[in-house]
């Protein structure tokens, strides 16, 4: 029954980011949260005073003895050890909510006969001024789940009541899967600051550069929503137009030549992409020989 899944107790060890922002939303949406621990007591004490029948507790093995599903939240590096220093009984739910790991680091709570699973959120918590905008970013994300049997069905309807939707991901599949998390959040921080350090040296006021580039890859963003990315595809590559990608790439090497090899990195990589736009053999071609060219004239970038 649906209503069983609100009676069980869920227990947090780590109230950072993510473990106040995911208590806090399970408890707007009916479960039970009955417990917390947390590195500092104050951390666990300001989060349990914001769920009412939540009790704070000084260690982690107090909210494995009090819950019936326990979420460890911890700094990744953090879950392998907590897993193994606990008593966990059988029958027990544990679940880790790190990206890159599979169910194996919870292997010791397995052990013990607990059922256990991975958990996590595709989004970025970075820039939350509190828990509420961690709840806030929760809606409508994709949770890469490994889990087995009722633990599975139990946590793909969690997901469903944030709003969200779960994904199964195989456990030897999960650094692939973290891996297209950071291209999609920390190393396209790294492509827009790419971009800002361009414009700024083509003579843009840094703040100048900062809105420019937001605002362009906003919409390019809202683009590859509404039609997909390859619709999205514009520039040069599309075109075919081989001469504005070697001026681009001769420009880059006088003046950034790592951002040059990016550039020619994401030239190639961006082809198949454009022969779907239309771009033809002879196109092709030509941009694999600016590519090339550029290499040749500037080695060492």
């Amino acid at each position: 029954m649906k209503a069983d899944r609100y009676r069980k107790r869920i227990g947090f060890i780590g109230a950072g980011t993510l473990g106040s922002g995911l208590a806090r939303a399970l408890h707007r949406k009916g479960y039970a949260v009955c417990a917390v621990s947390s590195r500092t007591t104050k951390s666990a004490e300001t989060l349990a005073a914001s769920l009412p029948g939540c009790l704070p507790f000084a260690n982690a093995q107090q909210v494995a003895d009090a819950a019936d599903l326990v979420f460890i939240t911890t700094p990744d590096a953090a879950i392998a050890t907590v897993a193994e220093s606990l008593r966990w009984r059988p029958g027990q739910q544990v679940v880790h909510c790190c990206g890159a790991s599979g169910r194996d680091i919870l292997d010791p709570a397995a052990q013990q006969g607990a059922a256990t699973a991975a958990f996590h959120p595709f989004q970025t918590f970075a820039g939350i001024a509190g828990p509420d905008q961690a709840v806030a970013r929760l809606a409508g994300v994709s949770f890469a789940l490994s889990a087995q049997g009722e633990l599975a069905d139990f946590l793909a309807g969690l997901a469903e009541d944030l709003d969200g939707r779960a994904v199964l991901v195989k456990d030897d599949s999960r650094p692939r899967y973290h891996a297209a998390a950071t291209l999609s959040c920390g190393y396209l921080v790294t492509l827009i600051q790419a971009a800002i350090d361009t414009l700024e040296g083509a003579g843009f006021p840094h703040q100048e550069a900062l809105q420019a580039v937001t605002i362009l890859s906003r919409a390019t963003l809202d683009n590859v929503a509404n039609l997909g990315p390859i619709d999205s595809l514009t520039g040069p590559l599309v075109r075919g137009d081989a001469a504005t990608v070697l001026r681009h790439l001769e420009a880059l090497q006088r003046s950034n030549p790592p951002v040059a090899s990016l550039y020619g990195a994401l030239t190639e990589m961006s082809l198949p992409a454009a022969l779907q736009r239309g771009l033809g053999p002879e196109g092709e071609a030509a941009i694999r020989q600016a590519v090339a060219q550029a290499v040749t004239h500037h080695p060492g970038s």
